[in-house]
């Protein structure tokens, strides 16, 4: 006896293919991300003179830019997680109605929730993939917070000792 239909099979294997691609973007984003901070990083590492101070207020102004960037992009893929939670929990319900009235087998609650959750797989990987996103661009943004608070250290520093 076998719990999948023809249809289930499809959808399983639509949403895998969907997960497959979006890990490979997600993937390509966190290269470009690093690709793009990377740069800034490097400037703290030299040494600062007053010819290259606009080196510094410049790597400040693109880190707040970058942190606007990664602030919008992290509230879109909260949009779309919310959206594929709400998606998870109605086939969800869907597949507890049909294993408790038409799989033809006494399930209990436990059962239920394994079958359901196998039916749930790849949707559940798919709103890990946005999460795990979610949580790189997050970093991303602290680490250009700290390279701000870190900035602003350098330049309070120079005034300091007068450069």
């Amino acid at each position: 006896m076998t719990q999948y239909t023809p249809e289930e099979v499809e959808r399983i294997n639509k949403i895998k293919e969907t997960n497959d691609k979006l890990e490979e973007f997600f993937n390509q984003k966190r290269e470009e991300w690093n690709n793009n901070l990377s740069p800034l990083f490097d400037v703290i590492k030299i040494s600062f003179t007053l010819e290259n101070s606009s080196k510094i207020t410049e790597v400040q102004s693109i880190a707040l830019s970058y942190r606007q960037s990664l602030n919008e992009q992290i509230s879109f893929f909260l949009n779309k997680r919310s959206k594929e939670e709400v998606k998870n929990k109605r086939i969800r319900q869907d597949k507890f109605v049909f294993y408790a009235t038409g799989f033809g087998l006494k399930t209990n609650l436990g059962e239920k929730s394994i079958l359901i959750d196998a039916h749930l797989a790849e949707n559940d990987r798919n709103i890990l993939l946005i999460e795990n996103h979610i949580e790189f661009l997050r970093n991303c943004s602290k680490n250009l917070e700290s390279l701000g608070y870190t900035i602003k250290n350098i330049i309070e520093l120079m005034n300091y000792l007068g450069r």
